[in-house]
């Protein structure tokens, strides 16, 4: 694909600034966003822990809460009174669980004294005042029920495993449960409305010790206090989740999700909304649970791709097994990197700007730098060309001419110091093709006019000697005057044709005319060569081997230069046959690669060797050394100045045909001539 210097320039000045722009801020782009993913996951992480330790912090407080209502006076005896109790057989135990159903909190009996005794009616007061507790529970050391807030879902308690748990043999554990729907709890949207007890929970379960020794609950001293009950309280998982603040202040205004997952992956239900990713994919729940705080950029969380973690740690509460509590705090990675993609469009789009301004004004200045003055100087290269000897660039240098004091002005004071050299090297070649051709019109009339004196002169003397013989007039014997004469006439006869030879090669070589071109039957025309060529061809005792198609088509060409192709190349083969050879002659029409006529000439001589084929067309050539050239006319081998096959392939050219030679050592020598029926691509060159 050949491109202008116009699409050139186009093409460096894309490369050289459009290009290296693409680049550049790819590569600015590619780091910085990887340095607001880091930045922006280093920050999610430290929302998470933030979130986390919040979270952690007011479970504490619940704790803490839970143990300052049940260190005020009276819950201790009330909690020994209930476990002087004697214990519930199983029996009995079956039986108040059958009819605990049915039972009502305004009829006499056990429910009502768990609902209305002094503990329960406290915690009552508490859950009115802190919406967040859904329902509270107390046993006694043995799973009876003995306070409540509202009627629960059974009565002994001590076959829950999270009694057991918490219960932990008489040690006691304080301990949350995973969030689950409760059926007696009510949250406090449906205590309000009145609505029917039932709502998502989370238990924090705390033992209640007797209050004795000085070691805190829960220290470690606290293997010296027996457990004498056992509380639930049933936190309100809505009001839990909603502690997790969502919009955690982080200086930005992007997009993101914070919720809670169990350690198997799973989110935890309840909250403000539905958490985005309901269960994390396997691997990256398995580096949440591993992990006690971190971030990660995993493309397996379509939207939520950029996403923090910690651990919900109390040191006070334990978590079930698997149970334990993260926060995930997370952000698609398309929102993260939005800014970056709004500012690198905005600095693409004004390094554009800066680059179409910068590539006109270059533009501009190549145009006149580059582009004007080599429109010029082809312009001048063309006149010349043209034969416009006289046409010369301006060289003046300036702001007002188109060359400078460049490169360029120097490329064209070299063509106009060029032009000045071809007009002066072809004035002097005029001047001497001028003597040439006077000497060659002189030679020519020198040449012909002692010729043709000779030749008249030894007609003259051959007539005379035939009325001689007739008269038996006295003289030199006959028989050598006429040998004599006839050796002249042949010699004359040779240097004629070596003159018309000279003159017709010169004639074409100077391209003064096209062809004389008319209508040419080549069959008449073929037959008349041979016939010429006849008894020169009878005294060498060799036969023709004529093979001319008879529906040979009609031609457009000049008959006389046909006429000295075909007399040229018969003469060559005569000479290169040996006695009683063959010379063949074949004429057809050929359709490749254009409507035409192929002739071929062939002889039987001992071809021609390969060194001499490239220049067997030259003029002069004669194959071989000085000392093997012979003037003869037909005699076998001869070889004249070389100017037969130089014409051959001039008169060829003329006509826009094709000549080539086949040959081989013993097989003697084709050479094959192709003339087109349309000579309309014949050479007219004029001078």
């Amino acid at each position: 694909m050949r491109l202008g210097i116009r699409a050139k320039l186009i093409g460096t000045l894309l490369l050289a600034g459009l290009l290296p722009l693409a680049l550049a801020l790819g590569v600015i782009l590619f780091g910085v966003v990887e340095l607001r993913i880091h930045a922006s996951g280093r920050m999610y992480r430290a929302l998470a822990v933030q979130q986390a330790g919040h979270l952690s912090t007011i479970l504490a407080s619940q704790v803490d809460l839970a143990n300052l209502v049940n260190a005020l006076p009276g819950t201790a005896e009330f909690l020994e009174r209930a476990n002087q109790a004697p214990p519930l057989t199983q029996r009995e135990i079956n039986r108040i669980e059958m009819s605990w159903p049915m039972l009502r909190p305004d009829e006499p009996g056990l429910l009502r004294d768990c609902l209305e005794n002094e503990f329960a009616r406290r915690w009552q007061s508490i859950a009115r005042t802190e919406r967040r507790f859904s329902e509270v529970m107390v046993t006694d050391s043995t799973g009876r029920l003995v306070a409540a807030t509202n009627k629960t879902s059974d009565y002994f308690q001590a076959d829950e495993q999270w009694w057991q748990d918490c219960y932990d043999d008489g040690r006691g554990r304080v301990l949350i449960s995973d969030v689950q729907f409760d059926e007696s709890a009510i949250s406090a949207a449906a205590a309000a409305a009145g609505g029917r007890p039932g709502t998502l929970v989370a238990d924090l379960c705390l033992p209640i010790y007797e209050p004795r020794g000085t070691g805190a609950p829960g220290a470690a001293g606290a293997g010296a206090h027996r457990v004498i009950g056992v509380m639930k309280i049933s936190l309100d998982a809505s009001w839990m989740l909603r502690q997790i603040d969502p919009g955690a202040h982080d200086g930005e205004d992007l997009p993101r999700a914070t919720w809670l997952v169990r350690s198997d992956g799973r989110a935890v239900p309840g909250g403000r909304s539905q958490p985005p990713v309901p269960v994390l994919p396997p691997h990256v729940a398995r580096r949440v649970a591993d992990e006690p705080s971190g971030w990660l950029n995993d493309r397996a969380l379509p939207g939520n791709e950029l996403l923090g973690y910690a651990a919900v740690e109390q040191s006070r509460i334990i978590h079930r097994a698997g149970e334990r509590w993260h926060v995930v705090v997370a952000s698609g990675r398309r929102e993260v990197v939005a800014s970056l993609h709004r500012m690198a469009w905005l600095i693409f789009g004004l390094g554009l700007l800066v680059i179409t301004a910068c590539y006109f004004g270059g533009w501009y200045l190549a145009r006149r730098e580059i582009v004007r003055p080599l429109r010029r100087l082809t312009t001048a290269v063309n006149r010349i060309r043209g034969g416009d000897r006289d046409f010369r660039l301006s060289e003046a240098r300036g702001r007002a001419h188109e060359f400078r004091d460049d490169e360029i002005g120097g490329l064209a004071h070299d063509v106009n110091a060029m032009a000045d050299q071809i007009r002066d090297h072809l004035e002097r070649l005029e001047h001497a093709d001028a003597i040439k051709r006077q000497f060659i019109d002189l030679a020519s009339h020198e040449l012909r006019t002692p010729v043709t004196y000779i030749l008249g002169a030894t007609q003259l003397a051959q007539r005379q000697q035939q009325q001689q013989q007739q008269q038996q007039l006295p003289g030199p014997p006959p028989s050598t005057n006429g040998t004599i004469l006839s050796k002249i006439a042949a010699k004359a006869q040779r240097l004629s044709r070596i003159v018309e030879n000279m003159f017709k090669l010169l004639a074409s070589d100077r391209f003064e005319r096209a062809p004389r071109t008319a209508d040419v039957t080549l069959g008449p025309l073929i037959a008349a060569v041979c016939q010429e060529h006849e008894p020169f061809l009878h005294e060498r005792g060799q036969h023709w081997q004529l093979d001319v198609s008879p529906d040979l088509p009609t031609i457009v060409a000049d008959a006389d230069k046909v006429r000295d192709i075909l007399g040229n190349l018969v003469s060559n083969a005569i000479r290169f046959s040996p006695d009683g050879g063959s010379v063949g002659v074949r004429a057809a029409r050929t359709d490749t690669p254009a409507p035409g006529v192929e002739i071929v000439v062939s002889d039987s001589g001992n071809g021609i060797p390969a060194a001499d084929l490239p220049n067997l067309f030259q003029p002069f050539f004669t194959g071989g050394n000085v000392d093997r050239h012979t003037s003869g006319d037909y005699q076998h081998m001869s070889r004249g100045i070389g100017l037969g096959l130089s014409v051959v392939k001039r008169f060829v050219d003329l006509h826009a045909g094709t000549v080539s030679v086949d040959t081989a050592p013993g097989a003697g020598t084709r050479i094959r001539v192709t003339l087109p029926l349309d000579t309309s691509n014949r050479k007219d060159v004029k001078t």
